[in-house]
């Protein structure tokens, strides 16, 4: 390509102001208009930091003294103002204390309707529930299992049994 003399001189002209205006971005990353009608934009990326965060310090600790564990509750959060509360004897705690059920919830199949009551009835009807949102699930990613036996055998009927009803 052959340039003309004017072309170069304008190019050799403009060429300092561009160096200007490229030195005026790095230094302030917003528009910074050129001189010769051009626009440019810089993105800002985020850089590396130099901040060093400090690390928390850790306050839990294990308390490896036998006879503090044998005769203190050793809890593993700082208690303002004293030391780990003292291990009682058994008749200086309340009955209901020895009474409590810590075990976890019972299944279906543990639980007797005589018994646990309201307790078996909840969870028979908690079941119930699973199985209608299951089957419904069901229903419309396999549309060949709204005949099938398994549905004809429940008597389910679909949400709005009450339509079907004769």
């Amino acid at each position: 390509m052959n340039f003309g003399d004017d072309h170069v001189k304008c190019i050799v002209n403009m060429l300092p102001k561009t160096i200007i205006a490229i030195s005026r971005c790095i230094r302030s990353p917003e528009i910074v208009p050129f001189t010769h009608g051009l626009v440019m934009t810089l993105r800002n990326y985020a850089t590396i930091s130099s901040k060093i965060i400090a690390e928390k310090e850790d306050r839990s600790f294990i308390d490896l003294n036998t006879e503090k564990l044998c005769t203190h509750v050793c809890v593993n959060y700082l208690l303002d103002g004293g030391e780990d509360p003292k291990i009682l004897p058994d008749s200086e705690y309340p009955q209901w204390l020895f009474e409590l059920r810590l075990e976890g919830k019972k299944e279906l199949e543990d639980l007797d309707p005589e018994v646990d009551g309201w307790l078996y009835w909840r969870e028979y009807r908690l079941r119930q529930l699973r199985q209608i949102r299951r089957i419904e699930k069901l229903k419309y990613k396999f549309i060949n299992l709204q005949e099938s036996p398994t549905m004809r055998k429940s008597g389910y009927r679909g949400k709005k049994a009450s339509l079907y009803e004769i």
